[in-house]
């Protein structure tokens, strides 16, 4: 995010608006010079551009995940499966590992549009990345990845799974 407006109001908006620094938008101040495309905003009505952004942040396509000391953007179509701990979820792409600040519960929910379901306590894949699956004994799935791992469908998710890729 790039902020173009006044030095106050720069020093004002840049805590206030941290949240979404990592948004590609160009945000100038009404009054203020700037040529190309951005989002023209006015001061007295910060309210309404902390929605607008909360709107984009709602239908980007892309999650933030931290490697080590660096926070890369990860693009949702490149996400294998994610795994969820105590406090920590954890995105797995083809080659890398992220972790990244929501819960599993909250990345369930941003993520239901995209073709992502839940297949037990701790785990949600995308189905995109569903190369094969395998009948095992009590009514389980194990679930073959493109990336050349498998994770185990739970006999809990299994009939909203089924339901999901309608299969009998």
């Amino acid at each position: 995010m790039k902020l173009v407006c006044s030095k106050d109001l720069k020093i004002q908006l840049q805590e206030r608006l941290q949240k979404f620094e990592y948004l590609d938008i160009v945000l100038v101040e009404r009054g203020m010079k700037f040529q190309g495309l951005a989002y023209v905003f006015d001061s007295n009505n910060i309210e309404e551009l902390e929605l607008y952004l909360e709107s984009l942040e709602r239908t980007s396509r892309v999650l933030l995940g931290k490697q080590g000391d660096r926070i890369y953007k990860v693009d949702i179509s490149h996400i294998v499966y994610i795994e969820g701990f105590s406090k920590e979820a954890y995105v797995h792409t083809l080659n890398n590992q992220y972790e990244v600040k929501e819960k599993l519960y909250e990345l369930e929910e941003i993520l239901a549009n995209y073709q992502f379901i839940r297949v037990s306590k701790s785990l949600i894949v995308n189905c995109r990345m569903i190369d094969s699956l395998e009948p095992l004994m009590n009514m389980k799935f194990r679930i073959y990845l493109k990336n050349g791992e498998f994770v185990e469908l739970s006999r809990s998710y299994v009939h909203s799974f089924k339901n999901y890729l309608k299969m009998r």
